[in-house]
């Protein structure tokens, strides 16, 4: 009896084994296509249902965390809730939703199933197995990315194919020299940095002149921050021509291919300081020589060679107009401007100012005609304008006209006052007609100064206080012309009493 119950008991389990292993089942994966999210961007999330059995129906919802906003999803549909039917033979489904981040923290999205069937020959519709997963991502501001940042600007190692560096590298020496041979004409940097995320700039082949290179290597943090490595390699030179100018040595340069570039109007020649060939450039319209000097530094410069000589030779480019500056003529300079330096592209050149004034002037010779031109300077668009010439006569005739007509109307004026005391009608009338035409003469004179005045360059400053004086003078005229009238009167009615 009890083997028989033994039996019935394990037919029993065996149909429940059964029906578990026939029962399908499905999987619901979540993906984000960030792993980083800045506020007011937006993230794609990666939804896939599949199965090995046909997929016939399924019911979810998508589940947001507080800090995400719906944007879009992918089939066209609103809201969260996905409810869809497949076919015959339907085994996966992908859907793509669109999020907008609110606010930082972190960011997750999970699925919460309803109900997934499986497609059948037949017509039973099984509910499916399902398995989900979820995804999560930072969320955060700019301001909070950017304090992320590393700030890990640190070279790990530092070396030159072949060589020796002086001293030996550590990462807190900037500093490093390198001596090599006659002939040598590159080199090869290899460096690495503490950071992965931090990056190199100045390493790999670097071709060299002879005598001093200077040459950086730049590392760049993830913040943005840098720290710069600088390797002075001097090549040997053979016969070097070595330059003292205030105090500072220099080296002629003597490859073209280190020669620094110049504009159109000068062309390529050699020429020879003591008795070695030298490339040079030439403009025959200013006749100006251009060598180039290095540095102790590295750093390489034109300069004027002339009669054994060097000058700094400082060319500026402004729309298509090439000048070289040249020590101001203070003849040339209008009255009331000062010496400044200010910075023209990466230039810090002599320029004049002056209060009220936006455009600075230099002086300088236009290497392509030979002229000598004040220039005034544009500082917003960086361009150039010729300043027209000056003519202080004119300045100077204006203002003696000016003082003129001035001690003209107060001599008439002295005579007018004179003449009233005697009390002759007749004369005074004379001297009134006399004196409107002195007025007119005035003006004339006054106008034709104003004309004068349109041709020079005399200062608003100027202007304004010339207008201001002809105001008040004007404003005298009035007042003593009323007196002068009221006195009239006065002795109008005193001649009549008689």
């Amino acid at each position: 009896m009890k083997k028989l119950y033994l039996l019935i008991f394990g037919i029993f389990l065996s149909f429940i084994c059964i029906n578990n292993v026939d029962a399908a089942t499905a999987n619901i994966s979540v993906s984000a296509s960030k792993s980083r999210v800045i506020v007011g961007d937006t993230v794609n999330i990666t939804i896939r249902l599949s199965s090995s059995a046909n997929i016939g129906s399924w019911d979810f919802n998508v589940i947001p965390s507080s800090n995400l906003t719906l944007i879009k999803r992918s089939d066209g549909y609103d809201g969260l809730k996905v409810a869809d039917a497949g076919g015959a033979s339907t085994k996966s489904k992908t859907y793509t939703f669109t999020f907008r981040a609110k606010s930082s923290g972190t960011g997750s999205v999970k699925i919460s199933v309803n109900e997934i069937y499986e497609m059948t020959n037949d017509d039973s519709t099984p509910k499916m197995q399902v398995t989900t997963n979820s995804t999560s991502f930072t969320v955060m501001t700019q301001s909070q990315l950017e304090a992320s940042y590393s700030k890990n600007n640190y070279l790990s190692s530092l070396e030159v194919e072949g060589q020796t560096l002086t001293p030996e590298f550590d990462k807190e020496t900037l500093e490093y020299s390198l001596e090599l041979e006659y002939g040598t004409e590159s080199i090869n940097i290899i460096a690495d940095t503490e950071d992965s995320k931090a990056s190199i700039d100045g390493d790999g082949e670097i071709k060299l002149s002879q005598g001093s290179n200077a040459i950086k290597i730049v590392v760049t943090a993830e913040n943005g921050s840098t720290r710069i490595y600088n390797i002075n390699a001097t090549v040997k030179e053979l016969d070097p021509i070595n330059v003292i100018l205030d105090g500072t040595n220099y080296s002629v340069i003597r490859e073209e291919e280190f020669l620094p570039g110049t504009s159109s109007a000068y062309q390529a020649t050699t020429i020879q300081i003591d008795d070695k060939d030298v490339p040079a450039y030439y403009n025959s319209v200013i006749n100006f020589t251009l060598v180039g000097l290095k540095d102790e530094s590295g750093n390489i410069d034109l300069y004027i060679y002339k009669d054994g000589n060097y000058t700094l030779y400082n060319e500026l480019t402004f729309n298509q107009i090439n000048i070289y500056l040249l020590d101001m003529d203070k003849s040339l300079l209008p009255s009331g401007y000062k010496q400044e330096n200010i910075t023209i592209g990466d230039k810090t050149v002599t320029a004049y100012t002056r209060d009220g004034y936006e455009f600075p002037i230099v002086y300088g010779l236009n290497i392509e005609t030979g002229e000598k031109n004040l220039y005034k300077y544009d500082v917003k668009e960086n361009t150039l304008q010729r300043v027209e010439n000056i003519d202080s006569s004119k300045e100077n005739l204006y203002f003696n006209i000016i003082i003129g007509s001035f001690g003209f109307t107060a001599v008439s004026y002295l005579f007018f006052i004179n003449l009233l005391s005697k009390k002759n009608k007749q004369q005074r009338e004379f001297l009134e007609k006399t004196m409107q035409m002195n007025i007119s003469d005035i003006k004339m004179n006054k106008d034709l100064g104003d004309e004068l005045y349109k041709n020079t360059t005399l200062s608003r400053k100027q202007m304004k206080q010339k207008k201001k004086e002809d105001k008040k003078n004007l404003k005298q005229q009035k007042k003593e012309a009323k007196r002068d009238k009221k006195n009239k009167d006065k002795s109008d009615d005193e001649m009549a009493e008689l």
